[in-house]
């Protein structure tokens, strides 16, 4: 399996779900009582997505807090190297 084809089914696995996601939220049930059910289903739907895009985003976040760390031990070395 190469990267294009797995890339090509992740992509079209979160457009299926994004489909499902927005077809939930055009059913009339899901704004009854004033908007209970919608208010859960929106919670749920930020906790899916955070889990759907993870390896979109981790990365990411991994290199940021890596460039980081790597600022802060850099900054703190000139600062005892000043002392």
């Amino acid at each position: 399996m190469t990267y294009d084809r797995i890339l090509d089914e992740y992509v079209t696995f979160l457009w299926r779900m994004f489909q499902y996601d927005m077809d939930v939220f055009s059913k009339p049930w899901i704004y009854w009582i004033l908007l209970i059910p919608a208010m859960f289903y929106f919670a749920f739907f930020m906790i899916k997505w955070c889990i759907l895009t993870t390896p979109l985003w981790m990365p990411i976040v991994i290199i940021m807090n890596t460039i980081k760390s790597v600022i802060i031990i850099k900054s703190n070395r000139e600062v005892i190297d000043k002392k």
